[in-house]
Parts: C-alpha cells; sequence; structure tokens
C-alpha cells in the first residue's frame, strides 16, 4: 500500500480534525467514504502517529462513545461536522460551525498561526496566541458562541496531540513548514518522521493540564 498524500477526490468527505484528514489523505484511513472501523482508526493512529495501546484505545473510544457510533460499528469522517462533541468553536483553521463549513481549512487562519511562531517554529506559546485572537475574533462574531471547560479540555488536548506527536522529535516544536503542510493541506512533510518512541496516554494529559491551565488564565484576562 502506498502513503504517498493525495488531495481528496470529488465526492470524498473530511473530517473537522487536521490529523484525521492527514491520514486520510495519506492512504492510512480508507478514503471510499463507506466509514471507518474501530479496529481501522486503532490500527491507523498506532502505523501512522506511533501511539502506544493506551492512547489509541482512548481515542477510538472517546470518538466512538461521543458520536453513538459502537452499534454501527463504523463512523464517517463527514459525521465529526457536527458540532458540540469534538468539533468546537475557536479552531485554529476553521470557522466556527455558525459561521460556516467547519471542515474547511481557511488558509488566513492558518497564515495567522504561522505568523505566531517563534524562531521559526511552532511552540506552545504559538498556539496560546493563536488561540487568543480566535477566541476574541469567535466571541465577537459568532452569536452562538459557546467555549466552556468542556472545549477548553478538546482545544488543550489538541494542541497536546499537535506538540507531542508532530513535534515529538524534536523537543516539542513544529518547523513552520511542517505546521503549514499539516494544517492548510492536511499532509505529513516528508521531512517529516513520526515519534521516535511511541506517544502515551500520561503524556498527553500532562501537556494537556499545562496548556489547559494557561487557556484558563487567558479566558479570564480576556473575559474580565
Amino acid at each position: 500500500m502506498s502513503y504517498e498524500w493525495q488531495a481528496p477526490k470529488e465526492g470524498e468527505v473530511r473530517s473537522p480534525c487536521p490529523a484525521l484528514n492527514a491520514m486520510a489523505n495519506h492512504g492510512y484511513l480508507p478514503r471510499d467514504g463507506k466509514g471507518i472501523t474501530p479496529k481501522q482508526l486503532f490500527e491507523a493512529l498506532q502505523k501512522t502517529f506511533n501511539e502506544d495501546t493506551l492512547l489509541a484505545m482512548f481515542q477510538v473510544a472517546g470518538c466512538f462513545t461521543l458520536y453513538g457510533k459502537w452499534f454501527a460499528g463504523k463512523i464517517s469522517l463527514e459525521d465529526l461536522h457536527k458540532h458540540g462533541n469534538l468539533e468546537h468553536d475557536v479552531s485554529l483553521c476553521h470557522v466556527d460551525s455558525a459561521l460556516g463549513e467547519n471542515w474547511v481549512v481557511k488558509k488566513d487562519l492558518v497564515d495567522q498561526l504561522i505568523a505566531n511562531a517563534i524562531d521559526g517554529k511552532i511552540k506552545s506559546e504559538s498556539l496560546i496566541n493563536t488561540f487568543r485572537a480566535r477566541y476574541l475574533d469567535s466571541k465577537k462574531n459568532n452569536p452562538d458562541f459557546t467555549f466552556g471547560r468542556f472545549q477548553v479540555q478538546l482545544a488543550s488536548g489538541e494542541y497536546s496531540l499537535f506538540l507531542n506527536i508532530i513535534g515529538a522529535n524534536t523537543n516539542k516544536e513544529v518547523d513552520t513548514r511542517i505546521a503549514e503542510m499539516f494544517f492548510h493541506e492536511e499532509r505529513l512533510a516528508d521531512e517529516w518522521t513520526r515519534p521516535d518512541s511511541s506517544v502515551s496516554l500520561p503524556t498527553i494529559l500532562g501537556t494537556n493540564n499545562e496548556i489547559s491551565k494557561i487557556m484558563n488564565e487567558e479566558i479570564k484576562k480576556l473575559t474580565s
């Protein structure tokens, strides 16, 4: 099987998650639109991102449970368009669901993230600075804006996964070219390599906790 990147073809669906889309674009997940089984998702997370068993199981279980897809046995990337489960306001690269198509990558938002790079790298500070701008924009323009404790945990978890997986071999920092390809093209750059060591759930939760504390402090400042 070839894992070379291919842009989505006409009729193929993608989700609001760049990591899932990248796996589909590279052929680690099925592209036929017939849905993804828990086993396929579990194996793709391990093969693509070297997640350990517990982390991959946690993500698969969370996804299928939140969307009520255990009995169906499959989940579509299109199912993840549903607002309020894993998809949330203040995305790094998509508009809020109330403002448009929440799965379509917006280049200007990716550019905003890249502009927050520090010494050519996307770091935790880059993500927080981008979050601050996105939060203010969403709060101003989204009449249905929602960003509470649950959304904080989702967003900080996504940031943690990005830093600990895409930045696994580079001290949780991601070169801007690799980051731009990941978010804009939903593509794994040729120079990127999967984590040398398997990524564990405690590692993700640890960084998640650190980022969520900072995020909550930022929200307090922005709403005071």
